[in-house]
């Protein structure tokens, strides 16, 4: 992460008097998508016409026009640009007898030479074109492949001729007996323990299944990143939308291919993950967040990058004159749109992320008020993006794509367990990250969390155990495990297990605390009886300084903090004791700090960010 964070404007369409009003506020980054396929709503993606035509016929001259239009209205433009993987139609239908329908069943045709072969050959052909004209002003490559491009695999694990080959080899190389055929659904959707969890015993095949299923979708991806690289400037990054754990649930959470993001943040051949804000929390009032472990990328050496696409109160919710996309979450007024596009813009600016504004169908950004929030973010971005990490935070939420694995990604509580938690959490009034629990050893000054939280502690190896015992369980730490945790620990699938894990019984009612010498143990069985009260409550037990009282969105970084309210006031804030003043950025209003507490009076709806000075 040495480059400054990426800040940039983005769109399906190609509206140039929005790009001259971005250039106009300073930016001169934009992501370009000289796309050949279709969207989920069956309309095109570009407004230019396909680059590729045939097999081996492609006519740049649509990117060729993109380009200079864009470049007319911004004329020092850099690009991002997003590689379209996906088949265009003559390539999904010539192939009637083996799968080359990549938007929504990538995991069929990643296996099947008759796409693989023309969508590799495709992809050279393109960066060496890009590269030749346009490699200068090109700061990142993004492939793009799957449902809505995001490496979605929406096949539900579905047979096919070439799926099946790479099924039975996938196990041979492991030393496990030929299955000969892909598991059936009802071998598939198989969970015994409560409908909630599969058996690592008597549901192994299952379980490897999805193992093979999303590490074929990463090693996919990872495959056409590498043939990037070797093609680009070594300056030059590559992205890629995947590694949705925070978000992903019904019928997605395990099938659709994204739980082997650590083996693609760990590859040199990716610098960053893009994923969208989340899509449950983004009304005013709500705390946003990441779909990707943030604290996972980070600890790589790797970034997110956020995609802000939250619905202004102006925005164009018409694909066609008979589509309408309007959502019931979309920001109402003007003053929410600026109190958003603050609160998007701090979170990224202090989790040092890349993020773009996601203009998806025009009129996302439009009035004075707008564009002049949107120059003050950029003025910001290049004064303080990309400063070396000073975390102050003390509380970690823990995933584990490991255990997820035996989870059903269709019973209630598969949104509640990483998704429901962070929004939670985004109501803590304290900062937090969220990290894997193979990260736990990297994690740098891990004595910091007082509070840490397993979503999903499910399946416990020795090495895991050695893990926890080594860093986790010391320290006067409160630790809250959820559900089931350790229940596939020891060699056994057995509940008993969760007890000699945690020192508290499975299935007790309730909050459960118990002192364990060195740490304090508490246990919630019913995901939904964790609310942001009940997680203060143990914050502050834990010793966590809660920066408000109130639950609101509080983010925090070295000497940064940004909070976010959707009604306003005097509200008292408090934060570390050494610091004396605060000055809110975007209005220059100072504040003085006594005792580590201040207020401030917040518009309704409204997001601060403060510099804290000694």
């Amino acid at each position: 992460m040495e480059t400054k964070p990426f800040l940039a404007y983005r769109s399906f369409y190609t509206p140039l008097n929005t790009i001259e009003k971005f250039a106009g506020c300073g930016y001169e980054t934009i992501c370009v998508f000289p796309a050949h396929t279709v969207n989920s709503r069956g309309t095109p993606y570009s407004q230019y016409r396909p680059v590729w035509l045939w097999f081996d016929k492609l006519d740049f001259s649509p990117l060729d026009d993109m380009i200079t239009d864009i470049s007319r209205a911004m004329p020092e433009a850099k690009f991002l640009c997003m590689i379209d993987l996906n088949s265009p139609v003559w390539l999904e239908h010539m192939n009637c007898y083996s799968c080359s329908d990549s938007f929504n069943n990538l995991g069929k045709a990643i296996h099947n030479p008759e796409w693989l072969q023309p969508t590799k050959q495709f992809l050279e052909k393109f960066l060496r074109y890009t590269e030749e004209k346009y490699g200068d002003r090109i700061l990142a490559y993004i492939p793009a492949c799957g449902a809505t491009d995001e490496w979605y695999d929406y096949s539900n694990g579905t047979e096919g001729t070439h799926r099946r080959e790479a099924w039975r080899k996938w196990n041979l190389e492991r030393g496990n007996d030929d299955p000969i055929d892909i598991p059936p659904q009802s071998v598939r959707e198989h969970t015994p323990h409560e409908g909630f969890l599969r058996n690592f015993e008597t549901d192994r095949e299952a379980i490897n299944y999805w193992k093979f299923c999303n590490e074929a979708i990463a090693d996919a991806l990872l495959d056409f990143a590498a043939i990037t690289r070797k093609l680009i400037r070594k300056e030059t990054q590559v992205g890629c939308f995947y590694g949705y754990i925070l978000e992903k649930c019904y019928r997605t959470l395990v099938s659709c291919g994204h739980l082997a993001y650590e083996r693609v943040l760990d590859s040199p051949d990716i610098d960053f993950l893009i994923s969208p804000g989340t899509y449950t929390d983004r009304e005013i009032g709500g705390g946003s967040g990441f779909l990707i472990p943030n604290g996972t990328a980070a600890i790589r050496g790797k970034r997110v990058l956020h995609e802000c696409d939250q619905r202004t109160h102006t925005y164009n919710s018409y694909l066609t004159p008979y589509i309408n996309l309007r959502v019931n979450s979309a920001w109402p007024d003007e003053k929410s749109t600026v109190a958003g596009l603050k609160r998007e813009a701090s979170l990224g600016l202090l989790k040092r992320a890349n993020l773009w504004w996601f203009d998806m169908w025009g009129d996302y950004y439009q009035g004075e008020v707008v564009m002049n929030t949107l120059k003050q973010v950029r003025k910001l971005w290049d004064e303080r993006s990309g400063i070396p990490a000073r975390d102050v935070c003390e509380v970690a939420l823990i995933v584990d794509p490991d255990s997820t694995y035996l989870v059903n990604e269709n019973h209630p509580f598969a949104p509640e367990m990483n998704r429901g938690l962070r929004n939670k959490l985004n109501r803590l009034g304290a900062p937090f990250e969220v990290y894997s629990f193979n990260d736990i050893p990297m994690i740098p000054n891990f004595e910091r969390y007082k509070f840490v939280i397993f979503s999903s502690a499910f399946r416990i190896s020795p090495e895991k155990h050695a893990i926890l015992q080594q860093h986790v369980l010391r320290a006067g730490r409160f630790i809250l495990w959820l559900y089931a945790p350790g229940i596939a620990m020891e060699g056994t699938f057995h509940t008993d297990n969760c007890k000699k894990l945690t020192g508290i019984p499975y299935k007790a009612s309730g909050l459960q605390v118990k002192n364990m010498g060195n740490w304090h143990s508490c246990y919630i069985y019913d995901y939904r009886e964790v609310t942001p009260a009940v997680l203060k409550k143990l914050a502050q037990e834990a010793g966590v300084l809660l920066y408000t009282e109130k639950e609101l969105p509080v983010y925090a970084e070295g000497n940064l903090l940004a909070v976010h309210v959707k009604e306003g006031g005097q509200i008292p804030l408090s934060v570390p004791p050494e610091f004396h003043s605060a000055e809110e950025l975007f209005t220059g209003k100072i504040c003085t700090v006594e005792n580590g507490r201040f207020e401030y009076d917040f518009l309704s709806p409204d997001t601060a960010l403060f510099a804290l000075k000694k």
